[in-house]
């Protein structure tokens, strides 16, 4: 079923028509105020250059910049009610995986003194995350790190500003086709 994703909570903010499982196409977009100002343009223009009506939306629900997840479900609910199809939507940070097998983090700048986090594990292809995502102070962040060797970011800088580990930059998983 093709289903039209709107990732909007990170700087790595994005659109993607997925099938049955695997990105088709994708669109990074630009973050911050340029996003309300584009994002429904570039849908429309995704679904006009191939020739597709989704079957369902899904919207990204953060953690992230609040007024990012605002747009993104905004645009995602009156495409569902115009089109009647089903929305859903999805933890944002556990579109982050790494390309190799083992335990990592994601990690998420809050901007108000904590860093959102979510640990996960991969083995082959299957992807095993731990809870939900945790808001904490980096203090106590960097003590539950010392035993994590992949830390994954949308946006690594300000997290490394943050505590003293290196971050891996990434994108969400659907962007690789």
């Amino acid at each position: 079923m093709e289903t039209l994703i709107l990732e909007t909570t990170t700087e790595k903010s994005c659109i993607a028509l997925w099938d049955n499982g695997k990105t088709t196409q994708y669109v990074p977009l630009s973050g911050g105020p340029e996003l309300s100002k584009c994002i429904a343009a570039q849908v429309s223009d995704l679904i006009q250059k191939y020739s597709c009506r989704p079957k369902a939306v899904a919207f990204g629900e953060g953690p992230g910049s609040f007024t990012g997840a605002r747009v993104g479900a905004a645009l995602a609910k009156s495409l569902a009610f115009g089109w009647q199809i089903p929305l859903s939507s999805f933890c944002s940070m556990k579109t982050f995986i790494p390309q190799e097998e083992g335990i990592f983090a994601v990690l998420v700048d809050a901007r108000m003194g904590g860093i959102h986090f979510l640990r996960g594990e991969k083995k082959g292809d299957l992807i095993r995350f731990e809870g939900s995502p945790l808001l904490l102070p980096p203090q106590a962040l960097e003590q539950t790190l010392q035993e994590i060797p992949l830390l994954l970011s949308p946006h690594p800088h300000l997290i490394e500003k943050r505590i003293a580990r290196h971050c891996v930059e990434t994108i969400p998983s659907f962007f690789l086709i």
